[in-house]
């Protein structure tokens, strides 16, 4: 019989999250988020290579000073576990043809830089200030309406009504409408990259919002903005709860016209399966869309009681999608004189083209692009990254949409080729000597983040922010489905407080009529979380006490851990663990062995990471935590030619799989291409069974018995059959780019990775 939970949460994005985290500690009750995918936290999550860490979706928050409703909303979820660095005063610089615009952290210096600016159009600019004011009070009151008890929220409903006007016209109307200077209006409008929807189809109400929340400057998580999903889940957890990832809902029961439960399937194991959860409450944080028309049946009483929903949704408009270059910096930007402030560079005055801008794009010639540094913004000071994002038309890559990773196609890296290079080109405009720089880099696209987030085309901010979905009361009402809520940016706004206030909205409605003055007055009053030792039991089922039994260093960098679990591990070859290496902090690491309860990690300590320092100085007897099994990373079970190409302690995964390789009689059919820089890196003479091996060696022309050179140099010259050859890659970022782009040119088909 399926364990049955209070509440069940479907994402764990900033509005699932805050959901489940404000029922438990506000309403003690027992929630369960599931995710689709191994890491928490949507579009708050980050993703690592070699130590550096970059933000898929957070790059500044506004309205984060200590003491608002915001900041105390983040203080209290997380218990002041989570911190915040304020951005530099001028945190938003403005680039356009002839014209350089810093916005400062207070609204009277950025009225008064403005009209230094313009001085012939400085009544108009006063105005907008206070029309910015109005309209994002309006959007505000909106959101507090479908949260207060009658007649409080009556009384919103009809002032509401009186000034809509305002708010919902076009932010292109109300600038075409109040100002005359071409270069000024673009100025004004240049952060609807923040929300997704140029100035000619936005809500001003939505623009007003945004414009409003950087009045007095912007924040950013210190150590970055994975400890978002990683703090709230504390609360979670305390209250019996648990976020249970790899969990990909596939449909929300129903009896009646009630809600029951979910029907997900678990991937975390070595095969699918699926998986019940019941629960008399769900809340969806992946979308209007995808609950109602894909997860809810569409068809008898179930889908009468939903149609106007579906009419409505079927109405709506998909909103724009980016592609991210993220990249590595051999030195911190102040070099540049850059102090940690975005970048917004644009060629051009117009925001509206979006066929030619994605155009542009793509041909590698961008015409906007949005520039920020991470690790500047979060005060890690180890490593130095940059981002740069260009939004693009959410079918622009709708080619590779049944495409898999890593096997996509010569023209798909040719693509992302000459996009990562246009970015580069017109980051450099902005701050020259950046290209010198980059020691690394990486695109995501629009694949990336619907595989990630489940939205229909990669649209990184849902539905437009149209005049249209902000007339419609439709997805602020109440479910028709008793037990369904919504939380997220369907349920309030787009953007990080967006969609965090929509799971308030979802919270206050499962605590009833004064559900959300509840959550107020509890964020009023914070009690500060434990700061977690390592040392701590597991503090939920998804998680496994893990005792250091031995350490050996193999290599100067290179170490092999050995834990005890207090349970037997079940895991498939080429698994992976995530291992907390610090309080709300955990790395993943493939599984070189596991053994009834004994579990082996490979670890390398030269990225200075928090991994690197956890292995440092962890010693046999001290505790700490694991999350696993995960990955799809998995031998495919055919009679091809099997090629693994690792560098240091990338052959981790690969172990397991020899050891199945030798007991099916298969290891023959295998080739190992190992790459090191030193002889002394050579880890795989402490490893057996291994197949036939080529050690390649980069750096050490005195090694002796090796391939002098990389593993890409043996893979651009080796012959081999696409259809029946299986490739599987594991190491460093550099190498694994390499590899794909020779094996691509090459025709190869099956591509295996497991990208972290």
């Amino acid at each position: 019989m399926p364990k049955t939970w209070d509440v069940i949460v479907i994402g764990s994005g900033i509005g699932g999250m805050t959901a489940a985290t404000l029922l438990a500690k506000v309403g003690g009750m027992k929630v369960l988020v599931l995710e689709k995918h191994s890491e928490r936290g949507g579009l708050t999550h980050v993703f690592r290579r070699d130590g550096a860490s970059w933000d898929v979706g957070v790059h500044y928050i506004g309205g984060m000073q200590p003491g608002s409703p915001i900041r105390s909303l983040f203080d209290y979820m997380s218990g002041k576990a989570l911190d915040w660095n304020p951005m530099p005063d001028d945190f938003e610089r403005f680039l356009y043809p002839g014209l350089d615009f810093a916005e400062p952290s207070d609204k009277h210096r950025y009225e008064e830089r403005l009209i230094q600016r313009f001085p012939d159009e400085a009544a108009a600019i006063r105005r907008y200030f206070v029309d910015v004011n109005e309209a994002a009070t309006w959007h505000v009151r909106g959101t507090m309406q479908s949260m207060l008890p009658w007649p409080l929220s009556f009384l919103l409903e009809q002032w509401r009504r009186l000034s809509s006007h305002k708010a919902l016209q076009t932010t292109g109307d109300y600038l075409n409408q109040h100002f005359k200077s071409t270069e000024l209006k673009a100025l004004l409008a240049t952060q609807w990259g923040d929300y997704g929807v140029p100035p000619s189809e936005s809500a001003f109400a939505l623009h007003a919002l945004v414009v409003r929340s950087y009045l007095q400057g912007a924040w950013f998580p210190r150590d970055g903005s994975s400890r978002i999903a990683r703090t709230f889940e504390v609360g979670i957890e305390a209250n019996g709860g648990a976020v249970k990832v790899c969990r990909n809902v596939t449909a929300i029961l129903t009896e009646d016209t009630h809600v029951v439960g979910v029907k997900a399937i678990d991937s975390s194991g070595a095969e699918p399966t699926e998986v019940l959860y019941l629960a008399p409450i769900v809340i969806s944080d992946v979308g209007a869309a995808v609950t109602y028309n894909q997860l809810l049946p569409t068809d008898g009483m179930i889908g009468k009681q939903t149609a106007t929903i579906r009419k409505h949704l079927d109405q709506l408009e998909g909103g724009i999608s980016a592609v991210t270059l993220y990249i590595r910096l051999a030195r911190p930007v102040t070099d540049l004189g850059v102090k940690g402030e975005n970048y917004w560079i644009n060629t051009t005055f117009d925001h509206d083209n979006l066929d030619a801008h994605t155009a542009a794009t793509l041909a590698g010639k961008p015409q906007h692009a949005y520039m920020s540094f991470p690790s500047a913004k979060s005060g890690d000071d180890r490593f130095h990254t940059a981002e740069i994002i260009a939004l693009v038309k959410a079918d622009a890559f709708s080619s590779w949409r049944e495409t898999s990773h890593g096997a996509r196609g010569k023209e798909y890296i040719e693509l992302k080729n000459r996009i990562s290079q246009g970015l580069l080109d017109l980051a450099e405009s902005a701050t020259p000597g950046l290209k010198e720089m980059v020691s690394y880099s990486e695109l995501s696209t629009p694949l990336s983040v619907e595989d990630y987030t489940s939205h229909l085309s990669g649209a990184i901010y849902g539905f437009k922010g149209t005049p249209q979905i902000y007339s419609s009361s439709v997805l602020s009402k109440p479910s028709p489905i008793a037990g369904l809520h919504l939380s997220g940016t369907d349920a309030s706004s787009l953007g990080v407080a967006g969609a965090l206030m929509g799971g308030v909205i979802a919270a206050s409605q499962v605590l009833g009529r004064f559900g959300f003055l509840r959550i107020m007055l509890a964020s009023r009053h914070v009690t500060p979380a434990d700061k977690l030792p390592l040392k701590t039991a597991p503090r939920s089922s998804e998680k496994k006490r893990a005792v250091l039994i031995s350490k050996t260093e193999l290599t100067p960098f290179i170490w092999r851990l050995e834990f005890e679990l207090d349970e037997p591990i079940s895991s498939a070859p080429g698994q992976y663990v995530l291992l907390r290496v610090a309080p709300f902090e955990w790395r993943s690491y493939s599984i070189a062995q596991a053994q009834n309860k004994r579990l082996t990690l490979l670890v390398s300590t030269r990225t200075g990471g928090d991994g690197s320092i956890f292995t440092s100085r962890v010693q046999p007897g001290e505790e700490t935590e694991v999350e696993l099994p995960f990955g799809a990373f998995q031998l495919q079970r055919n009679s091809h030619r099997r090629i693994f190409v690792a560098t240091g302690t990338g052959i981790a995964p690969f172990l397991p799989m020899f050891v199945a390789l030798a007991a099916s009689g298969e290891l023959e059919t295998a080739e190992l291409l190992f790459g090191c820089y030193h002889g002394e890196d050579d880890i795989t003479r402490h490893f057996k069974p291994l197949p036939r091996t080529t050690v390649c060696v980069d750096g050490d022309p005195s090694a002796e018995g090796v391939f002098h050179g990389r593993v890409t140099d043996i893979l651009a010259d080796l012959k081999f059959d696409p259809s029946t050859t299986d490739f599987y890659l594991c190491g460093i970022p550099a190498m694994m780019d390499g590899c794909q782009t020779i094996l691509a040119h090459a025709g190869a088909t099956q591509v295996l990775t497991e990208p972290f």
